[in-house]
């Protein structure tokens, strides 16, 4: 049981660092979408004041708000499907932990058991001395 019990945890400490790698990834991917999020509205804001500021009218800033607005929408649904992948993932990795825990557990039980076992053997092997000591004493005396 005990190289079974041992592949198994391997198996799903290598499971979980994977789901954690990927968990990371993840939330990288929500950084940069946030990140340019972030910039495209700055963008927006300024294109904003140069149009306000311009005595000449541009024509081709609504051609651009469009685009904005657009590219905004884009990175909405991006950032919600990203933010429900790393809910689930972060789900994952805590499954993931807890059967990991459980594998431990009984690895560590099974550790504490052969432990006991060994123990009460050397003491019964100890007992058994002193009772031979304790005869030979006896039938010398």
């Amino acid at each position: 049981m005990g190289k079974s019990l041992n592949g198994m945890i391997r198996l799903h400490k290598w499971q979980l660092d994977e789901q954690r790698r990927n968990l990371v990834e993840l939330e990288k991917m929500r950084d940069d979408l946030l990140r340019k999020n972030s910039d495209l509205e700055a963008e927006l804001k300024q294109e904003q004041e140069n149009v306000s500021t311009s005595a000449i009218i541009n024509l081709s800033y609504e051609n651009y708000a469009t685009g904005v607005m657009d590219r905004r929408e884009n990175l909405k649904n991006s950032l919600d499907e990203v933010n429900a992948q790393v809910e689930e993932m972060k789900d994952q990795v805590a499954e993931s932990f807890k059967e990991l825990k459980k594998y431990e557990v009984v690895e560590q039980r099974a550790f504490e058991r052969s432990r006991a076992e060994r123990s009460r053997r050397q003491q019964a092997e100890l007992d058994e001395l002193s009772i031979n000591l304790h005869r030979r004493k006896s039938k010398m005396a």
